[in-house]
């Protein structure tokens, strides 16, 4: 069973040397001060030296208590005689804190790697192991001291696995295996970021052992990887999970939430489908205008742009509802201006929100998408261009 201490008034239990040594400095800046006050006074120094402690146990008695502990904490940073670990086995079990510090080496923890997880450390030992490894690989751990953490894992953070290069699809597996006890979704992100980073590949057999954790993991998985999972992975899906996804990613796992929620209808399917409709289409979002949903200003906005422009006014209100009016603080942001600009302003105006940057009445919206591509909007004709270009592209189409 781990051992837990106490956070004490004056310090922290875990690193208790500092501050002793503060007060130890303060003291010494008492003493010699009263000291000097006492040649000057004439009075015998050797007597005072002698009653130095009871003296500063009367001006301020856990002074005294920490003032010693910080003399001994100092005479005790030697490894004592004999002591000097050889092997991880039980004996360490019963060192003190400062002798695991003082008699512990970093490359005998990691070359003994396997005896730290079998012998039963406590939490507080197990600290200080990581703190010796920490100080023997400051930039990050070697995937030969990697692929045996086994149950250390738990110690790590996910500060530390991104100092790691971890390029074996086994050591992976066994990371997560030791994985499945805990709150360890953080960790397991960043071990399959840091490995997916230097191009390995994730095989079935591993999607599967991922599917019992968070899915914290899903936007470092490429579209072809996600395909592979199975449908149940977005029971447990969590809007923050899939902030960094990209497209190709949402259009994928909006997919397999459409069928892992086909039974549900309503506001309940909606409100499973929610976080994944930033990889819907056009279609299926005038589908969820007939279900009678009013869809929020913060999801709106993480509709693919592509899957906006199609839709009408009224679609648009008929999706947000009562909802409608946040359209305004959004109309300068994208996707909300790209769809205002395709919209005519007197419809714009039947809104009654204010909206601005609509096609002026008599102009029309040509999708030429060479020109929309360098300019980033559409192509405005006013009224007489329009009666120019239009019969040279009836010639075109007629020629073609």
């Amino acid at each position: 069973m781990a051992l837990l201490c106490a956070r004490s008034p004056l310090g922290s239990c875990g690193t208790p040397t500092r501050d002793r040594l503060l007060l130890l400095l303060l003291s010494l800046g008492w003493v010699l001060h009263s000291r000097a006050q006492a040649a000057d006074t004439g009075q015998d120094a050797a007597p005072w030296l002698q009653h130095t402690s009871q003296d500063l146990s009367w001006q301020r008695p856990e002074l005294t208590a920490i003032f010693r502990r910080a003399l001994k904490d100092t005479e005790q940073k030697v490894c004592p005689p004999g002591k000097e670990a050889h092997v991880v086995d039980e004996n360490l079990i019963f060192y003190k804190e400062w002798e695991l510090e003082a008699c512990v080496d970093g490359a005998l923890l990691a070359k003994q790697m396997d005896r730290v997880n079998a012998v039963p450390f406590t939490y507080q030992q197990l600290d200080i192991f990581k703190r010796k490894l920490d100080e023997f690989y400051p930039q990050g751990y070697p995937e030969s001291l990697i692929r045996h953490l086994s149950y250390f894992f738990h110690e790590v953070t996910t500060e530390d696995i991104h100092k790691w290069n971890v390029t074996s699809l086994e050591t992976v597996k066994s990371l997560l295996k030791v994985s499945k006890r805990g709150k360890m979704d953080a960790q397991v992100a960043a071990l399959i970021a840091r490995y997916l980073v230097v191009g390995g590949q994730l095989d079935n057999a591993t999607l599967d052992m991922l599917a019992s954790f968070r899915p914290t993991y899903l936007c470092f998985l490429s579209p072809e990887q996600l395909g592979s999972m199975q449908e149940d992975v977005v029971w447990t899906v969590r809007p923050q999970d899939l902030d960094t996804c990209r497209p190709l990613q949402m259009n994928v796992l909006y997919s397999k939430a459409r069928i892992a929620f086909q039974n549900m209808s309503g506001s309940e399917y909606f409100a499973r489908i929610k976080p994944f409709l930033g990889g819907a289409s056009t279609e299926d979002l005038r589908a969820l205008t007939r279900q009678n949903i009013s869809m929020d200003v913060a999801t709106f906005k993480k509709l693919q742009k592509e899957a906006l422009l199609p839709m009408t006014i009224a679609e648009v209100q008929k999706l947000l509802g009562p909802n409608l009016a946040g359209l305004k603080v959004e109309e300068e942001n994208s996707p909300f201006r790209d769809w205002i600009l395709r919209q005519r302003q007197e419809d714009l105006d039947s809104l009654g929100l204010g909206l601005h940057g609509g096609m002026p009445n008599g102009y029309l919206v040509l999708d030429l998408n060479v020109r929309e591509a360098l300019s980033g909007g559409p192509y405005l004709l006013g009224p007489g261009r329009a009666l120019t270009v239009i019969p040279a592209l009836l010639l075109a189409l007629i020629l073609n």
